[in-house]
């Protein structure tokens, strides 16, 4: 009898499952919209360059967040075009849905250098919080935009200016900006406003600024922001974005990797299939400086493969022009052009890096994005964001890997269902593919899926038995 049961169950799941998609990872691509800005088609990029099924959510960043407790774009030219009939950045990203209806553009609100300025205000109070996420649903519908990227960088953290109140304001303004988006789309009947957020990777920032299990029910998704680990700012060589730690690291760096800073968040109760790994398509170059016995790359490899050398920020790429950090493509044409330029891989971190007598480079390239993306379906993440779109070899000119190589090894990967997804698909899916949020109201798909999973799984015990 109970046997007969759970069986019309599983089947009735599958049958009265009218979602009509199927699992897809999360493929969360930054725009950043000054690269649109830059006076060389090498480094420039625009709307019109993006491949619209490259990614399945566009950020545009970054839009801001004035005193007056209202969103804001940065720049002039984001909402209307510099001539009279010309289109705004926001227009021509939002015009890739016509393309690709799935894709999900959202405005990501805030960044490094915004910091707290708007946020501090905004969460400072309920009525505060009210009146800017009023206005917030109004400015995102006005311009077509389907949600909001939080990007507070960060609350609890004094040194980016945040007020004592933050870590609390946070969650009631990540609360209040889920229920009113629930509520305008119940009023409306349009499709609810997705709300993510782009989050600190450090174990200290996280406890400063987050109650994570709180506001972890409130977003779609949440992006941990895991890069720049290191960085020049430290006076010595590190890597940008390692996967795991090394075994003799410091304890202060020992979290300081992606595999740990994901555990942080699942420690302190986010969901996993809410939570995206972060991915730059940058990496940290440093000026070796002269230390006594290190004269060679010979000696350096020996000293922690040249972890830990006493390094400032290297010269800006000529590209992009930023002391200290290197494009993908220019990271290729500087080991194309200069072999003494080598390129080694750090087995514990497995992760790859540049080495020469006065370079040191860590970075991602194609392998270390595959094994990053494994180690995502590995442990039941739910989707990765890229920083960003124009940092990554566009025309793949640089690296001879094929357009936006690091972007696509990304999505060859996670194209590639486990097992237990592929056969889902199958069993309780039809044959369309949606975007994740369009799946179960809007909510994140991966807690459905395992739900389901679960039921088809016990179905095909149960009939084989």
């Amino acid at each position: 009898m109970i046997i007969w049961i759970i069986v019309n169950q599983v089947q009735a799941n599958c049958q009265n499952d009218t979602s009509q998609s199927k699992f897809v990872y999360r493929r969360v691509c930054y725009f950043a919209n000054w690269a649109a800005k830059r006076t060389d088609n090498i480094s420039r990029l625009i709307p019109e360059d993006i491949d619209p099924f490259l990614c399945t959510h566009i950020n545009f960043a970054f839009g801001k967040v004035l005193e007056s407790l209202i969103l804001a774009p940065y720049e002039e030219d984001d909402l209307k075009g510099w001539t009279l009939n010309s289109k705004g950045m926001y227009e021509r990203l939002l015009t890739l849905k016509e393309i690709n209806p799935d894709l999900r553009v959202l405005l990501s609100v805030g960044g490094w250098t915004h910091a707290s300025r708007g946020f501090n205000d905004v969460s400072k109070n309920d009525a505060n919080i009210k009146t800017f996420v009023n206005n917030s649903i109004k400015f995102l519908r006005d311009n077509k935009f389907d949600g909001l990227d939080l990007d507070w960088e960060y609350p609890g953290a004094k040194d980016q200016g945040a007020e004592p109140h933050s870590k609390t304001g946070y969650t009631k303004l990540v609360k209040k900006l889920s229920e009113m988006f629930q509520e305008e789309a119940t009023q409306t009947g349009k499709e609810r406003l997705l709300l993510t957020c782009a989050t600190a990777a450090a174990r200290h920032r996280i406890e400063a600024g987050y109650e994570v299990k709180e506001v972890c029910k409130y977003f779609d998704f949440v992006s941990v922001m895991t890069y720049d680990y290191h960085g020049s700012w430290e006076g010595k060589t590190g890597h940008n974005s390692p996967l795991y730690g090394m075994r003799k690291e410091r304890k202060k760096f020992r979290e300081w990797n992606i595999n740990s800073s994901m555990n942080v968040w699942v420690e302190l109760g986010c969901p996993k299939e809410k939570l995206n790994i972060g991915l730059s398509a940058y990496g940290r170059a440093f000026s070796l400086l002269r230390e006594p016995g290190i004269t060679n790359n010979k000696s350096m490899r020996k000293k922690k493969s040249s972890i830990g050398l006493k390094a400032g920020a290297a010269e800006p790429g000529k590209y992009t022009r930023e002391a200290g950090v290197l494009s993908y493509y220019e990271i290729c044409e500087l080991i194309q052009k200069n072999s003494s330029n080598r390129v080694y891989w750090h087995r514990e971190m497995s992760v790859p890096y540049v080495s020469s007598k006065t370079l040191w480079i860590g970075y991602d390239n194609i392998r270390s994005v595959t094994l990053k993306m494994q180690f995502l379906k590995e442990h039941g993440y739910g989707g990765v964001i890229m920083w960003s779109l124009d940092l990554d070899d566009k025309t793949g000119e640089f690296c001879n890997e094929g357009s936006f190589p690091i972007f696509n090894a990304a999505k060859n990967e996670l194209l590639i269902l486990p097992d237990y997804l592929s056969n889902l698909n199958e069993k309780c899916f039809d044959n369309n593919t949606l975007s994740i949020e369009q799946f179960d109201s809007q909510s994140t798909i991966i807690g459905a899926i395992n739900r389901n999973f679960f039921f088809c799984f016990l179905l095909d015990i149960i009939i084989y038995i």
